[in-house]
């Protein structure tokens, strides 16, 4: 403050104007704005490594699924077929597969099932379950893949 100068009673700011300089009655060195970014940046990528660590750890051990046909009928309206299909969990935890059943059709057209998940499957387990897929019935080839 030049000598002559005003400042507030409360806060010690100059009257004359703005401060030039921040104010900073205990004398301690400011920080520079790439440590503030720097920091902001750390945490984003702290962030970023804790959710993909969690998502790593929430799906590690689950599958490889492996889906079989064991066996297949026409139900009687001869448009839907019921797959039984056996999946096995190679994992190391418990997880539910998602199976979908292609087939080709008599024109040659490929059909496919929407995903459907399986029952629970224990760690290095089998489930046998049935699969209605509709629209089917008249087609051939058909297998099934679990993921």
């Amino acid at each position: 403050m030049q000598p002559g100068g005003s400042v507030c009673e409360r806060c010690e700011l100059p009257l004359e104007g703005p401060a030039k300089v921040r104010y900073n009655p205990a004398g301690l060195a400011l920080p520079s704005p790439v440590q503030g970014h720097a920091t902001v940046m750390a945490g984003v990528i702290a962030a970023i490594l804790l959710l993909g660590f969690t998502a790593w750890w929430g799906l590690h051990g689950i599958g490889p699924f492996h889906g079989q046909i064991v066996a297949r009928t026409v139900a009687p309206d001869r448009s839907t077929v019921v797959v039984k299909l056996e999946v096995s969990n190679d994992g190391s935890r418990q997880g539910r597969a998602s199976c979908q059943v292609t087939a080709v059709a008599p024109n040659g057209q490929l059909r496919s099932s929407g995903a459907q998940l399986s029952p629970p499957v224990a760690p290095h387990g089998t489930v046998l379950f049935e699969l209605p897929v509709a629209d089917l019935g008249d087609s051939h080839d058909v297998e099934a893949t679990c993921a």
